[in-house]
């Protein structure tokens, strides 16, 4: 990576964590609502810079929240890494589809991949097995629609980045 790109991918980390760690002081009307901004700006990066800086921002913002919530090492630090690692495998892999996918398109799947990633990690955490799957309907119900307004925040974001 280029110093410029280095530079770049740090100020998305910062932005990342800081919209991770704003997002978890918010009151949720459901315990599992969250827009998921901090998977948004992994989406730019991997829009913006490519798929090694969007897992450079989605690992570092995970860590860096972990470690400043308080949560590293227990059950929701496991959650974001096993939602984060997930939304991005399957946002990279969407966007390289062919015929390819609009980023709203890859957004959706990110945030689908990120519900599916969690509740894995739940049933492997506390022995749920296949009966957490129950949720993933209702999960997934949610997670569509916050997938496209955080797809729709990227396309506007990126388009006012044209000379970045």
């Amino acid at each position: 990576m280029t110093t410029r790109t280095i530079a770049r991918v740090a100020l998305l980390v910062a932005v990342a964590t800081t919209l991770a760690i704003a997002e978890s002081l918010i009151p949720k009307p459901l315990p599992w609502l969250r827009l998921g901004l901090a998977n948004a700006v992994a989406l730019l990066a991997l829009v913006r810079l490519g798929a090694r800086a969007a897992l450079a921002v989605t690992a570092v913002r995970v860590l860096l929240a972990g470690l400043l919530l308080g949560t590293l090492g227990g059950p929701t630090f496991a959650l974001a890494v096993a939602g984060g690692a997930a939304a991005l495998v399957a946002m990279v892999l969407a966007a390289r589809a062919v015929p390819p996918l609009s980023w709203l398109g890859v957004s959706v799947i990110g945030s689908a991949a990120h519900v599916l990633g969690q509740l894995a990690a739940i049933g492997a955490l506390f022995g749920a097995g296949r009966s957490v799957l129950t949720l993933a309907p209702w999960l997934l119900a949610t997670a569509v629609p916050l997938g496209v307004v955080t797809g729709a925040i990227v396309v506007a974001v990126d388009r006012r980045l044209e000379a970045w």
